[in-house]
């Protein structure tokens, strides 16, 4: 049942993308011109169409894409300097009872999933997929096409609605356009605005590198602190705006509009701290004054 509520949510997301792409053309732009073909009518769609274009190619590759899954038995180093997370009861690394397996830093169990995903952001419904390690850059890229592509789109559709209550009565749509200039509208306007909020908060957290159930547990961490119960921390994995960027959609800015693959292999990152020491957050003690300035990490609560 899951299986097939997922495959509807991506049906019908693409019927939605599909749709405003190709109709806004077909019966809006394309009566416009004329039903000609010039060069005009090239420069405006070309353009549009290979944005949308790379939109569907990105929304492919998070659907399909693995988010990255933890290997069967895999063990932290404790003699590594890299360090590992720690569960704030039993002091000892992060354990998945459900998988029977340690979890790795970032790693979170997906109920709807059944596994462990690698850098886990969410389970997004509209793609069917966790947003994991092997998929965000796409899914960052996804986001933003959809931008971009909206914002074309309308600029498109407004100029032909601008140029008809302008012009002589034999340039205004018909019946049939005027439809489909209304349905567009319904359509794109509120996608854009639901996308464009929802794009905002992933690009500062792409820049901060958090992911979405790291920014829950900030805000928890916030909480304690300000009532007192801790002392602040620092978030380990920010290694400045410009890094943390290209640990997502890579290293060359020329490509970052380009699908490619991320960097590692999920099992470990950067840490902004040279020792890459994790403490567990506790009451303030002396164990906890003597290592004040490494960096400290707090377990995200098992599902």
């Amino acid at each position: 049942m899951g299986r097939l509520v997922g495959r509807l949510f991506v049906g019908g997301t693409l019927f939605l993308i599909t749709f405003i792409g190709y109709s806004s053309q077909i019966f809006i732009i394309w009566p416009w011109y004329g039903r000609e073909l010039t060069v005009e009518l090239l420069t405006l769609l070309i353009p549009f169409n290979a944005l949308l274009g790379m939109l569907l190619w990105s929304y492919y590759l998070v659907v399909t894409t693995n988010p990255g899954q933890v290997p069967n038995n895999w063990q932290p180093n404790f003699q590594s300097e890299e360090g590992y997370e720690v569960k704030k009861l039993t002091r000892g690394p992060r354990y998945c009872r459900t998988c029977e397996n340690y979890k790795p830093p970032r790693a979170h169990h997906c109920r709807q999933c059944k596994r462990c995903v690698l850098r886990m952001d969410h389970h997004c419904p509209w793609v069917n997929n966790c947003v994991g390690h092997y998929n965000y850059g796409h899914f960052i890229r996804f986001l933003f096409y959809v931008d971009i592509t909206c914002a074309y789109h309308l600029g498109m559709v407004t100029r032909r609605v601008l140029t008809a209550s302008a012009t002589r009565f034999w340039d205004e749509p018909s019946f049939q356009e005027l439809i489909f200039i209304v349905l567009n509208y319904t359509f794109c306007v509120p996608v854009m605005l639901a996308v464009g909020g929802f794009s905002i908060y992933h690009f500062n957290a792409l820049c901060n590198n958090t992911t979405t159930i790291e920014g829950w547990e900030k805000d928890k961490v916030a909480t304690l602190v300000r009532r007192g119960k801790i002392q602040e921390i620092k978030f380990p994995y920010n290694i400045g705006a410009w890094g943390n960027i290209k640990s997502v959609v890579g290293g060359n800015p020329w490509l970052w509009c380009w699908p490619g693959p991320p960097k590692g292999d999920g099992l470990k990152y950067p840490l902004a701290d040279p020792t890459g020491e994790w403490v567990e957050l506790q009451p303030q003690s002396e164990d906890w004054n003597r290592r004040m300035d490494a960096w400290k990490s707090h377990d995200v609560a098992e599902p």
